[in-house]
Protein backbone atom coordinates (compact mmCIF):
# COMPACT_ATOMS: atom_id res chain seq x y z
CA UNK A 1 0.00 0.00 0.00
CA UNK A 2 1.21 3.46 -0.95
CA UNK A 3 2.08 5.49 1.88
CA UNK A 4 0.92 8.61 -0.74
CA UNK A 5 -1.97 10.05 -1.61
CA UNK A 6 -2.32 13.36 -4.60
CA UNK A 7 -4.68 16.57 -4.10
CA UNK A 8 -4.48 18.97 -6.56
CA UNK A 9 -5.59 23.01 -5.47
CA UNK A 10 -6.50 25.16 -8.12
CA UNK A 11 -7.39 28.96 -8.70
CA UNK A 12 -6.74 32.41 -9.25
CA UNK A 13 -6.07 33.57 -5.39
CA UNK A 14 -6.98 30.48 -3.09
CA UNK A 15 -6.54 30.52 0.84
CA UNK A 16 -5.73 26.88 0.90
CA UNK A 17 -5.60 24.44 3.94
CA UNK A 18 -3.27 21.73 2.81
CA UNK A 19 -2.75 17.85 3.82
CA UNK A 20 -1.25 15.47 2.10
CA UNK A 21 -0.94 15.66 -1.98
CA UNK A 22 1.50 14.90 -4.75
CA UNK A 23 2.93 16.23 -7.73
CA UNK A 24 4.19 19.59 -8.74
CA UNK A 25 3.56 22.46 -11.46
CA UNK A 26 5.80 21.76 -14.53
CA UNK A 27 6.86 24.66 -16.49
CA UNK A 28 9.31 22.64 -18.52
CA UNK A 29 7.74 23.94 -22.31
CA UNK A 30 9.38 27.26 -20.99
CA UNK A 31 12.86 25.87 -20.58
CA UNK A 32 15.57 25.33 -23.13
CA UNK A 33 17.79 22.06 -23.62
CA UNK A 34 20.23 24.93 -22.23
CA UNK A 35 18.87 25.36 -18.93
CA UNK A 36 17.43 21.90 -18.55
CA UNK A 37 19.52 19.35 -16.10
CA UNK A 38 18.65 15.10 -15.80
CA UNK A 39 19.52 12.98 -13.26
CA UNK A 40 19.25 9.29 -12.89
CA UNK A 41 18.95 8.00 -9.10
CA UNK A 42 20.71 4.47 -9.25
CA UNK A 43 19.61 1.72 -6.12
CA UNK A 44 21.22 -1.10 -5.42
CA UNK A 45 18.28 -3.14 -4.78
CA UNK A 46 20.14 -6.51 -3.69
CA UNK A 47 19.42 -9.15 -0.79
CA UNK A 48 21.79 -6.96 1.56
CA UNK A 49 19.63 -4.40 1.50
CA UNK A 50 17.28 -5.89 3.95
CA UNK A 51 19.53 -5.94 6.54
CA UNK A 52 20.93 -2.20 5.97
CA UNK A 53 17.89 -0.59 4.75
CA UNK A 54 15.16 -2.80 7.09
CA UNK A 55 12.66 0.48 6.79
CA UNK A 56 13.05 1.43 3.15
CA UNK A 57 14.53 4.92 4.26
CA UNK A 58 16.71 4.66 0.68
CA UNK A 59 13.50 5.08 -1.08
CA UNK A 60 12.09 7.76 1.13
CA UNK A 61 15.28 9.98 0.82
CA UNK A 62 15.05 9.20 -3.18
CA UNK A 63 11.18 10.80 -3.06
CA UNK A 64 12.96 13.56 -0.73
CA UNK A 65 15.24 14.52 -3.65
CA UNK A 66 13.40 13.79 -6.75
CA UNK A 67 10.45 16.42 -4.96
CA UNK A 68 12.88 18.58 -4.27
CA UNK A 69 14.54 19.22 -7.29
CA UNK A 70 13.40 22.47 -9.35
CA UNK A 71 11.03 22.34 -11.91
CA UNK A 72 14.37 22.01 -14.79
CA UNK A 73 15.34 18.78 -13.90
CA UNK A 74 14.49 15.97 -15.29
CA UNK A 75 14.61 12.73 -13.70
CA UNK A 76 14.99 8.70 -14.14
CA UNK A 77 15.63 5.85 -11.81
CA UNK A 78 17.26 2.39 -12.15
CA UNK A 79 17.64 -0.30 -9.65
CA UNK A 80 19.58 -3.56 -9.90
CA UNK A 81 20.18 -6.50 -8.31
CA UNK A 82 21.07 -9.92 -10.56
CA UNK A 83 20.19 -8.00 -13.27
CA UNK A 84 18.13 -4.77 -14.03
CA UNK A 85 14.71 -5.00 -12.01
CA UNK A 86 13.53 -1.66 -12.75
CA UNK A 87 13.91 0.85 -15.59
CA UNK A 88 12.17 4.45 -15.64
CA UNK A 89 13.46 6.71 -18.54
CA UNK A 90 13.81 10.31 -17.96
CA UNK A 91 10.73 12.50 -17.35
CA UNK A 92 9.96 16.08 -16.38
CA UNK A 93 8.87 17.57 -13.78
CA UNK A 94 4.76 16.82 -14.09
CA UNK A 95 5.62 13.30 -14.23
CA UNK A 96 7.86 12.68 -11.36
CA UNK A 97 5.23 10.32 -9.48
CA UNK A 98 5.63 7.87 -12.14
CA UNK A 99 9.03 7.63 -10.80
CA UNK A 100 8.43 7.04 -7.24
CA UNK A 101 5.86 4.44 -8.32
CA UNK A 102 8.55 2.68 -10.46
CA UNK A 103 10.68 3.10 -7.12
CA UNK A 104 8.00 1.92 -4.38
CA UNK A 105 7.98 -1.43 -6.25
CA UNK A 106 11.43 -2.65 -5.70
CA UNK A 107 11.93 -5.36 -3.44
CA UNK A 108 14.90 -6.14 -2.39
CA UNK A 109 16.58 -9.39 -3.66
CA UNK A 110 19.44 -11.50 -4.97
CA UNK A 111 22.74 -10.45 -6.16
CA UNK A 112 24.99 -7.13 -6.78
CA UNK A 113 25.30 -6.42 -10.48
CA UNK A 114 26.08 -3.26 -9.95
CA UNK A 115 27.97 -2.91 -13.69
CA UNK A 116 24.29 -3.51 -15.34
CA UNK A 117 23.36 -1.16 -13.18
CA UNK A 118 25.66 1.72 -14.33
CA UNK A 119 25.62 1.22 -17.86
CA UNK A 120 21.81 1.29 -17.58
CA UNK A 121 21.94 4.92 -15.74
CA UNK A 122 24.25 6.00 -18.18
CA UNK A 123 22.17 4.66 -21.18
CA UNK A 124 19.33 6.67 -19.92
CA UNK A 125 21.20 10.19 -19.93
CA UNK A 126 22.33 9.38 -23.41
CA UNK A 127 18.97 9.91 -24.59
CA UNK A 128 19.10 13.65 -22.83
CA UNK A 129 19.79 17.03 -24.66
CA UNK A 130 20.36 18.71 -21.11
CA UNK A 131 23.21 20.65 -20.10
CA UNK A 132 24.09 19.01 -17.21
CA UNK A 133 23.27 14.94 -16.24
CA UNK A 134 24.03 13.66 -13.58
CA UNK A 135 23.66 10.26 -11.69
CA UNK A 136 23.51 9.28 -7.74
CA UNK A 137 23.79 5.98 -6.70
CA UNK A 138 23.31 4.45 -3.70
CA UNK A 139 25.08 1.33 -2.59
CA UNK A 140 25.51 -1.08 -0.04
CA UNK A 141 28.73 -3.09 -1.03
CA UNK A 142 30.96 -4.12 -3.79
CA UNK A 143 30.12 -6.11 -7.14
CA UNK A 144 28.84 -9.97 -6.10
CA UNK A 145 27.39 -12.64 -8.37
CA UNK A 146 26.55 -16.15 -8.53
CA UNK A 147 30.14 -16.94 -9.42
CA UNK A 148 33.96 -14.91 -9.93
CA UNK A 149 33.53 -14.78 -13.53
CA UNK A 150 30.14 -13.12 -13.48
CA UNK A 151 31.50 -10.92 -10.65
CA UNK A 152 34.30 -9.93 -12.79
CA UNK A 153 32.17 -9.36 -15.80
CA UNK A 154 29.98 -6.42 -13.64
CA UNK A 155 33.45 -5.13 -12.79
CA UNK A 156 34.41 -5.07 -15.91
CA UNK A 157 30.65 -3.01 -17.02
CA UNK A 158 31.88 -0.94 -14.21
CA UNK A 159 34.79 0.56 -15.25
CA UNK A 160 33.71 0.76 -18.69
CA UNK A 161 30.42 2.71 -17.99
CA UNK A 162 32.57 4.87 -16.17
CA UNK A 163 34.44 5.60 -19.24
CA UNK A 164 31.24 6.26 -21.22
CA UNK A 165 29.98 8.83 -18.14
CA UNK A 166 33.72 10.67 -17.99
CA UNK A 167 33.07 10.94 -22.02
CA UNK A 168 29.64 12.51 -22.00
CA UNK A 169 30.71 14.78 -18.99
CA UNK A 170 28.54 13.19 -16.81
CA UNK A 171 29.38 13.23 -12.99
CA UNK A 172 28.10 9.87 -10.49
CA UNK A 173 27.73 10.35 -6.98
CA UNK A 174 28.07 7.61 -4.33
CA UNK A 175 26.13 7.46 -1.50
CA UNK A 176 27.59 3.99 0.80
CA UNK A 177 25.42 2.43 3.06
CA UNK A 178 25.96 0.68 6.01
CA UNK A 179 29.44 -0.50 7.97
CA UNK A 180 31.09 -2.32 5.11
CA UNK A 181 31.15 0.73 2.97
CA UNK A 182 33.63 3.13 5.37
CA UNK A 183 36.30 2.19 3.37
CA UNK A 184 36.00 5.00 0.50
CA UNK A 185 38.57 3.37 -1.73
CA UNK A 186 35.72 0.46 -1.93
CA UNK A 187 35.95 0.09 -6.16
CA UNK A 188 31.94 1.45 -5.99
CA UNK A 189 33.20 4.59 -4.85
CA UNK A 190 35.68 4.42 -8.02
CA UNK A 191 33.26 6.10 -10.11
CA UNK A 192 32.75 8.89 -8.15
CA UNK A 193 36.41 10.14 -8.38
CA UNK A 194 37.16 9.09 -11.96
CA UNK A 195 33.86 11.83 -12.86
CA UNK A 196 34.23 14.48 -10.48
CA UNK A 197 31.53 13.34 -8.12
CA UNK A 198 31.05 13.16 -4.64
CA UNK A 199 31.82 10.26 -2.28
CA UNK A 200 29.29 9.94 1.28
CA UNK A 201 29.13 7.49 3.74
CA UNK A 202 26.28 6.32 5.53
CA UNK A 203 26.59 3.69 8.06
CA UNK A 204 22.86 3.81 8.98
CA UNK A 205 20.10 3.99 6.52
CA UNK A 206 18.38 6.74 9.16
CA UNK A 207 21.78 8.93 7.93
CA UNK A 208 20.66 8.93 3.72
CA UNK A 209 18.74 11.46 4.34
CA UNK A 210 22.04 13.64 5.87
CA UNK A 211 23.60 12.74 2.33
CA UNK A 212 20.88 13.59 0.11
CA UNK A 213 20.28 16.92 1.76
CA UNK A 214 24.37 17.59 0.96
CA UNK A 215 24.29 16.73 -2.54
CA UNK A 216 21.17 18.94 -3.27
CA UNK A 217 23.21 21.61 -2.05
CA UNK A 218 27.22 20.70 -2.20
CA UNK A 219 26.71 19.31 -5.64
CA UNK A 220 23.45 20.34 -7.25
CA UNK A 221 23.96 24.07 -6.15
CA UNK A 222 20.19 24.43 -5.13
CA UNK A 223 19.81 27.28 -2.94
CA UNK A 224 17.61 26.82 0.61
CA UNK A 225 17.02 29.22 3.07
CA UNK A 226 16.41 27.97 6.79
CA UNK A 227 13.27 29.20 7.78
CA UNK A 228 13.35 27.64 11.12
CA UNK A 229 14.34 24.89 13.35
CA UNK A 230 11.72 23.68 16.16
CA UNK A 231 12.46 21.30 18.78
CA UNK A 232 9.74 19.10 18.52
CA UNK A 233 7.66 17.87 21.89
CA UNK A 234 5.00 15.67 20.39
CA UNK A 235 2.46 17.79 20.23
CA UNK A 236 1.04 20.57 17.47
CA UNK A 237 3.75 23.22 16.76
CA UNK A 238 2.87 26.05 14.02
CA UNK A 239 4.94 28.58 12.69
CA UNK A 240 4.48 31.97 10.53
CA UNK A 241 7.05 31.89 7.66
CA UNK A 242 7.95 35.45 6.62
CA UNK A 243 8.89 35.38 2.94
CA UNK A 244 12.11 37.18 2.30
CA UNK A 245 11.57 37.79 -1.58
CA UNK A 246 8.24 37.82 -3.58
CA UNK A 247 6.87 37.23 -6.89
CA UNK A 248 8.58 33.91 -7.01
CA UNK A 249 6.83 31.16 -9.67
CA UNK A 250 7.41 28.41 -7.11
CA UNK A 251 7.98 27.93 -3.69
CA UNK A 252 9.33 24.86 -2.52
CA UNK A 253 8.77 24.69 1.55
CA UNK A 254 10.41 21.63 2.68
CA UNK A 255 10.18 20.09 6.65
CA UNK A 256 12.53 17.17 7.45
CA UNK A 257 13.38 15.31 10.72
CA UNK A 258 15.00 12.15 11.70
CA UNK A 259 11.64 11.00 12.52
CA UNK A 260 7.89 11.10 11.20
CA UNK A 261 6.29 14.74 10.92
CA UNK A 262 2.41 14.47 11.00
CA UNK A 263 -0.39 16.16 10.63
CA UNK A 264 0.90 19.07 7.94
CA UNK A 265 -1.37 21.65 7.30
CA UNK A 266 -0.46 25.14 5.50
CA UNK A 267 -2.16 28.42 5.36
CA UNK A 268 -1.40 30.93 2.46
CA UNK A 269 -2.52 32.91 -0.23
CA UNK A 270 -1.38 31.55 -3.90
CA UNK A 271 -2.52 30.65 -7.15
CA UNK A 272 -1.77 26.46 -6.16
CA UNK A 273 -0.38 24.31 -4.21
CA UNK A 274 0.45 20.58 -3.63
CA UNK A 275 2.46 18.67 -1.14
CA UNK A 276 4.34 15.60 -0.82
CA UNK A 277 4.71 13.61 2.22
CA UNK A 278 7.28 11.16 3.31
CA UNK A 279 8.20 8.84 6.49
CA UNK A 280 10.73 11.98 7.78
CA UNK A 281 9.63 14.51 5.53
CA UNK A 282 7.21 17.09 3.76
CA UNK A 283 7.37 19.08 1.20
CA UNK A 284 4.70 22.25 -0.61
CA UNK A 285 5.45 23.24 -3.81
CA UNK A 286 3.79 26.76 -3.97
CA UNK A 287 2.61 28.45 -7.44
CA UNK A 288 2.86 31.72 -7.42
CA UNK A 289 2.55 33.35 -3.60
CA UNK A 290 0.46 36.07 -3.59
CA UNK A 291 1.51 36.84 0.22
CA UNK A 292 4.06 37.84 1.94
CA UNK A 293 3.76 35.26 4.82
CA UNK A 294 2.66 31.40 5.41
CA UNK A 295 1.57 29.69 8.45
CA UNK A 296 2.30 26.55 8.73
CA UNK A 297 1.20 23.58 11.35
CA UNK A 298 2.23 19.88 12.24
CA UNK A 299 3.37 17.16 14.63
CA UNK A 300 6.69 16.15 15.16
CA UNK A 301 7.98 13.68 17.26
CA UNK A 302 9.02 14.45 20.75
CA UNK A 303 12.95 14.76 21.10
CA UNK A 304 13.44 15.62 17.73
CA UNK A 305 14.03 18.75 15.75
CA UNK A 306 11.48 19.49 12.52
CA UNK A 307 13.86 21.31 10.14
CA UNK A 308 11.97 23.85 7.51
CA UNK A 309 13.68 25.87 4.97
CA UNK A 310 12.88 27.52 1.71
CA UNK A 311 13.62 26.57 -2.02
CA UNK A 312 12.48 29.51 -4.30
CA UNK A 313 12.88 29.07 -7.93
CA UNK A 314 12.35 31.87 -10.80
CA UNK A 315 11.60 31.81 -14.22
CA UNK A 316 12.95 35.60 -15.39
CA UNK A 317 12.73 37.82 -19.01
CA UNK A 318 15.72 40.66 -18.95
CA UNK A 319 15.18 43.67 -20.11
CA UNK A 320 17.77 46.38 -21.27
CA UNK A 321 17.58 50.36 -21.58
CA UNK A 322 20.50 52.16 -23.42
CA UNK A 323 21.55 55.91 -23.22
CA UNK A 324 24.51 58.00 -24.21
CA UNK A 325 26.66 59.85 -23.76
CA UNK A 326 28.96 61.65 -26.34
CA UNK A 327 32.06 63.68 -25.48
CA UNK A 328 34.54 65.76 -27.31
CA UNK A 329 37.31 64.07 -28.58
CA UNK A 330 41.02 64.70 -27.58
CA UNK A 331 42.23 63.93 -31.01
CA UNK A 332 42.52 67.04 -32.96
CA UNK A 333 42.69 65.07 -36.39
CA UNK A 334 38.73 63.05 -34.87
CA UNK A 335 36.00 63.24 -36.78
CA UNK A 336 33.51 61.28 -34.36
CA UNK A 337 32.30 61.99 -31.12
CA UNK A 338 33.67 59.93 -28.21
CA UNK A 339 30.42 57.76 -27.30
CA UNK A 340 29.86 55.41 -23.85
CA UNK A 341 26.41 53.82 -23.72
CA UNK A 342 25.09 53.11 -20.33
CA UNK A 343 22.93 50.28 -20.22
CA UNK A 344 20.58 49.56 -17.42
CA UNK A 345 19.14 46.13 -17.15
CA UNK A 346 16.01 44.91 -15.28
CA UNK A 347 14.35 41.64 -14.64
CA UNK A 348 11.01 40.57 -15.14
CA UNK A 349 8.73 37.80 -14.30
CA UNK A 350 8.36 35.32 -17.16
CA UNK A 351 4.69 34.71 -17.06
CA UNK A 352 4.08 38.37 -16.24
CA UNK A 353 6.24 40.77 -17.47
CA UNK A 354 4.76 43.78 -16.05
CA UNK A 355 5.78 42.52 -12.89
CA UNK A 356 9.56 44.03 -11.99
CA UNK A 357 11.97 41.23 -10.11
CA UNK A 358 14.37 41.30 -6.91
CA UNK A 359 13.28 45.02 -5.97
CA UNK A 360 13.59 43.59 -1.94
CA UNK A 361 16.34 44.68 0.29
CA UNK A 362 16.64 40.71 0.19
CA UNK A 363 18.52 41.14 -3.40
CA UNK A 364 20.18 43.84 -2.94
CA UNK A 365 24.16 44.09 -3.77
CA UNK A 366 23.42 40.54 -5.32
CA UNK A 367 26.15 39.44 -7.99
CA UNK A 368 25.17 38.64 -11.01
CA UNK A 369 27.54 38.52 -14.12
CA UNK A 370 26.74 39.73 -17.26
CA UNK A 371 28.31 37.94 -20.46
CA UNK A 372 28.66 40.04 -23.94
CA UNK A 373 30.22 38.23 -26.17
CA UNK A 374 33.70 37.20 -24.43
CA UNK A 375 33.53 39.66 -22.56
CA UNK A 376 32.38 39.04 -18.35
CA UNK A 377 31.37 41.37 -16.17
CA UNK A 378 30.20 40.63 -12.78
CA UNK A 379 27.94 44.02 -11.36
CA UNK A 380 25.95 43.99 -7.70
CA UNK A 381 22.08 44.38 -8.03
CA UNK A 382 20.81 47.81 -6.94
CA UNK A 383 16.93 48.16 -6.75
CA UNK A 384 16.39 45.35 -8.82
CA UNK A 385 18.36 46.82 -11.66
CA UNK A 386 22.53 46.21 -13.39
CA UNK A 387 24.12 49.80 -14.68
CA UNK A 388 27.09 49.05 -16.54
CA UNK A 389 28.35 50.91 -19.47
CA UNK A 390 30.10 50.44 -22.68
CA UNK A 391 32.56 52.88 -25.09
CA UNK A 392 31.12 52.45 -28.74
CA UNK A 393 33.41 52.81 -31.49
CA UNK A 394 30.51 51.05 -34.32
CA UNK A 395 27.15 49.99 -34.14
CA UNK A 396 26.75 46.83 -32.42
CA UNK A 397 23.64 44.49 -32.31
CA UNK A 398 24.13 41.26 -29.91
CA UNK A 399 22.76 39.97 -26.78
CA UNK A 400 23.88 40.30 -22.79
CA UNK A 401 23.46 37.24 -21.20
CA UNK A 402 23.34 36.56 -17.47
CA UNK A 403 25.32 33.85 -14.42
CA UNK A 404 22.66 33.99 -11.59
CA UNK A 405 24.50 31.83 -9.57
CA UNK A 406 25.43 33.40 -6.75
CA UNK A 407 22.31 34.86 -6.13
CA UNK A 408 20.37 33.34 -3.07
CA UNK A 409 17.63 31.88 -4.92
CA UNK A 410 17.74 29.35 -7.50
CA UNK A 411 17.35 30.82 -11.13
CA UNK A 412 15.71 28.22 -13.62
CA UNK A 413 16.78 30.40 -16.90
CA UNK A 414 16.86 33.95 -18.22
CA UNK A 415 16.09 35.36 -21.63
CA UNK A 416 19.13 37.18 -23.09
CA UNK A 417 18.66 40.82 -23.31
CA UNK A 418 19.05 42.30 -27.03
CA UNK A 419 21.13 45.10 -27.51
CA UNK A 420 21.23 47.90 -30.68
CA UNK A 421 24.11 50.36 -29.86
CA UNK A 422 24.22 53.52 -32.00
CA UNK A 423 27.58 54.79 -33.18
CA UNK A 424 28.68 57.92 -32.78
CA UNK A 425 27.64 61.11 -34.43
CA UNK A 426 29.99 63.01 -36.22
CA UNK A 427 31.48 65.86 -35.34
CA UNK A 428 29.76 69.23 -36.69
CA UNK A 429 31.26 70.12 -39.89
CA UNK A 430 32.96 73.68 -39.60
CA UNK A 431 31.67 77.04 -41.40
CA UNK A 432 34.09 77.40 -44.22
CA UNK A 433 35.90 80.34 -43.86
CA UNK A 434 35.02 83.83 -45.51
CA UNK A 435 36.97 83.82 -49.19
CA UNK A 436 39.13 86.53 -48.50
CA UNK A 437 41.53 85.89 -51.08
CA UNK A 438 38.31 86.00 -53.40
CA UNK A 439 37.25 88.95 -52.34
CA UNK A 440 41.05 90.56 -53.02
CA UNK A 441 40.87 89.24 -56.60
CA UNK A 442 37.43 91.00 -57.37
CA UNK A 443 38.75 94.20 -55.50
CA UNK A 444 42.10 94.12 -57.63
CA UNK A 445 39.57 93.03 -60.81
CA UNK A 446 37.91 96.27 -60.07
CA UNK A 447 40.84 98.59 -59.72
CA UNK A 448 42.27 96.96 -62.99
CA UNK A 449 38.46 97.99 -65.00
CA UNK A 450 38.77 101.19 -63.47
CA UNK A 451 42.31 101.84 -64.89
CA UNK A 452 41.67 100.49 -68.30
CA UNK A 453 38.64 103.15 -68.30
CA UNK A 454 40.65 106.38 -67.15
CA UNK A 455 43.60 104.92 -69.08
CA UNK A 456 41.98 103.45 -72.19
CA UNK A 457 44.19 100.79 -72.15
CA UNK A 458 43.31 97.59 -74.26
CA UNK A 459 41.76 94.37 -72.95
CA UNK A 460 45.12 92.52 -73.57
CA UNK A 461 47.04 94.97 -71.30
CA UNK A 462 44.20 94.85 -68.93
CA UNK A 463 44.60 91.08 -69.06
CA UNK A 464 48.02 91.75 -68.00
CA UNK A 465 47.39 92.73 -64.67
CA UNK A 466 45.55 89.86 -63.29
CA UNK A 467 47.58 87.46 -60.78
CA UNK A 468 50.12 85.33 -62.36
CA UNK A 469 49.31 81.80 -63.61
CA UNK A 470 50.96 79.14 -61.39
CA UNK A 471 51.68 75.65 -62.35
CA UNK A 472 52.94 73.89 -59.63
CA UNK A 473 50.54 71.86 -57.21
CA UNK A 474 48.88 73.24 -53.88
CA UNK A 475 50.75 73.05 -50.34
CA UNK A 476 50.11 70.22 -48.91
CA UNK A 477 47.56 69.79 -45.98
CA UNK A 478 47.85 69.26 -42.18
CA UNK A 479 44.02 66.94 -41.89
CA UNK A 480 43.82 63.76 -42.13
CA UNK A 481 41.98 61.70 -45.71
CA UNK A 482 39.26 59.82 -44.27
CA UNK A 483 37.40 59.03 -47.57
CA UNK A 484 37.33 57.81 -51.06
CA UNK A 485 36.03 59.14 -54.45
CA UNK A 486 34.26 57.20 -56.92
CA UNK A 487 35.41 57.79 -60.41
CA UNK A 488 32.82 57.65 -63.53
CA UNK A 489 34.45 57.61 -66.98
CA UNK A 490 31.56 58.57 -69.20
CA UNK A 491 34.14 59.43 -71.85
CA UNK A 492 37.45 58.42 -72.95
CA UNK A 493 40.09 59.19 -75.04
CA UNK A 494 39.91 56.14 -77.22
CA UNK A 495 36.32 56.27 -77.05
CA UNK A 496 35.73 52.35 -75.14
CA UNK A 497 33.63 51.79 -72.01
CA UNK A 498 35.83 51.94 -68.60
CA UNK A 499 34.08 50.36 -65.45
CA UNK A 500 33.70 52.61 -62.56
CA UNK A 501 36.56 53.39 -60.55
CA UNK A 502 36.82 53.55 -56.71
CA UNK A 503 40.00 55.22 -55.62
CA UNK A 504 40.59 55.16 -51.45
CA UNK A 505 41.77 58.74 -50.17
CA UNK A 506 42.33 57.45 -46.26
CA UNK A 507 45.31 55.30 -47.31
CA UNK A 508 47.44 58.69 -48.24
CA UNK A 509 49.23 60.55 -45.87
CA UNK A 510 47.38 63.79 -44.31
CA UNK A 511 51.04 65.66 -46.71
CA UNK A 512 50.20 64.16 -49.97
CA UNK A 513 48.60 66.10 -52.83
CA UNK A 514 47.69 63.62 -55.44
CA UNK A 515 46.48 64.55 -59.07
CA UNK A 516 43.18 63.03 -61.18
CA UNK A 517 45.84 61.55 -63.21
CA UNK A 518 47.70 60.11 -60.33
CA UNK A 519 44.44 58.45 -59.46
CA UNK A 520 43.52 57.24 -62.92
CA UNK A 521 46.94 55.39 -63.08
CA UNK A 522 46.87 54.12 -59.58
CA UNK A 523 43.17 52.43 -60.66
CA UNK A 524 44.98 50.92 -63.77
CA UNK A 525 43.78 53.19 -66.44
CA UNK A 526 46.42 53.63 -69.58
CA UNK A 527 45.21 56.12 -71.60
CA UNK A 528 46.01 60.01 -71.11
CA UNK A 529 43.31 63.02 -70.30
CA UNK A 530 44.75 66.02 -71.44
CA UNK A 531 44.90 68.15 -68.27
CA UNK A 532 44.75 65.35 -65.77
CA UNK A 533 47.45 66.06 -64.39
CA UNK A 534 47.00 69.26 -63.55
CA UNK A 535 43.90 69.04 -61.09
CA UNK A 536 45.18 68.62 -57.85
CA UNK A 537 43.50 66.95 -54.60
CA UNK A 538 44.26 68.02 -51.17
CA UNK A 539 43.18 67.35 -47.34
CA UNK A 540 40.73 69.98 -45.91
CA UNK A 541 39.35 71.12 -42.30
CA UNK A 542 35.87 69.31 -41.32
CA UNK A 543 36.07 65.96 -42.88
CA UNK A 544 36.60 67.91 -46.65
CA UNK A 545 38.88 67.64 -49.70
CA UNK A 546 40.25 70.95 -51.09
CA UNK A 547 40.37 70.96 -55.17
CA UNK A 548 43.04 72.99 -57.12
CA UNK A 549 42.53 73.41 -60.87
CA UNK A 550 46.06 74.49 -62.71
CA UNK A 551 44.76 73.26 -65.99
CA UNK A 552 42.26 74.61 -69.38
CA UNK A 553 39.71 72.08 -68.62
CA UNK A 554 36.28 72.76 -67.49
CA UNK A 555 35.12 71.93 -64.45
CA UNK A 556 31.58 72.07 -62.92
CA UNK A 557 30.28 71.56 -59.46
CA UNK A 558 26.14 71.73 -59.53
CA UNK A 559 25.80 73.86 -62.36
CA UNK A 560 29.00 76.06 -60.99
CA UNK A 561 31.75 76.79 -63.37
CA UNK A 562 35.36 75.86 -60.96
CA UNK A 563 37.91 78.67 -62.27
CA UNK A 564 41.22 78.00 -63.19
CA UNK A 565 43.79 78.52 -60.50
CA UNK A 566 41.76 78.99 -57.69
CA UNK A 567 40.91 76.29 -54.65
CA UNK A 568 37.46 74.74 -53.75
CA UNK A 569 36.45 72.74 -50.91
CA UNK A 570 34.67 69.65 -51.48
CA UNK A 571 32.35 67.98 -48.79
CA UNK A 572 30.64 64.61 -48.69
CA UNK A 573 28.85 63.61 -51.44
CA UNK A 574 30.39 66.81 -53.32
CA UNK A 575 29.77 65.67 -56.93
CA UNK A 576 31.96 67.24 -60.16
CA UNK A 577 32.00 66.76 -63.97
CA UNK A 578 35.58 67.04 -65.61
CA UNK A 579 35.32 68.09 -69.41
CA UNK A 580 39.63 67.22 -70.45
CA UNK A 581 41.69 70.12 -72.46
CA UNK A 582 40.84 67.74 -75.34
CA UNK A 583 37.17 68.69 -75.42
CA UNK A 584 36.56 65.37 -75.91
CA UNK A 585 37.03 63.32 -73.06
CA UNK A 586 34.63 63.17 -69.99
CA UNK A 587 34.33 61.98 -66.05
CA UNK A 588 32.53 62.45 -63.24
CA UNK A 589 34.07 61.82 -59.77
CA UNK A 590 32.07 62.19 -56.00
CA UNK A 591 33.97 62.60 -52.60
CA UNK A 592 32.48 59.61 -50.13
CA UNK A 593 33.49 60.41 -46.20
CA UNK A 594 33.86 57.00 -44.46
CA UNK A 595 33.01 55.61 -41.39
CA UNK A 596 36.15 54.14 -39.15
CA UNK A 597 34.73 50.74 -39.39
CA UNK A 598 35.34 51.13 -43.53
CA UNK A 599 38.54 52.54 -43.09
CA UNK A 600 40.50 48.91 -43.36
Amino acid sequence: MRWYRKISILGMILSVMLYIALPIPTYASDISNSDTKAVVFLLDASGSMKTNDPQRYAIDSIAQLIYTLPSNYEVGFVAYNTGICADQPLVGNAQREQIMDAAMDVRYADYSNAGAGLEQAVALLETSQAAEKSIVMLSDGEFLMENEDLTEQSHTAYQAAMDRAAQQEITIHVIGLGEDMENTENSIFQAATYTGGGVYYTPQALEIQGAIQSILTEQFGIKQMTAGIIDADGEKETITVELPFSHANTIRVLLTSDSPIQNVKTNFNANSAEQITGERYSLIAIDNPQSSQLELSFTGTEGKQVKIALIPEYRVVSKADVSYEDKQPEEETAVYYDREARLNYTFYDADNENIQLWTEEYFENGKIRIIIDDHIEETALKSGSLTTSRKVTEEFTGEARFDCTELPINVLFVSPAKLELQAAPGLPVPEPEPPYVLYGILAVAVVGILAVVLLGKSKASADEKKEPVSDGRPAPGKNSYIGKINIYITRAPSGYDIAPLSYDLFRLPSTKVISIAEMLESCGVKEVFEGADRIYLNSGQGRSIILTNQSDCCIMKSGEILMKQKSYQLFENSKVDVTFEDEISELTFQYKVLKPSEMR
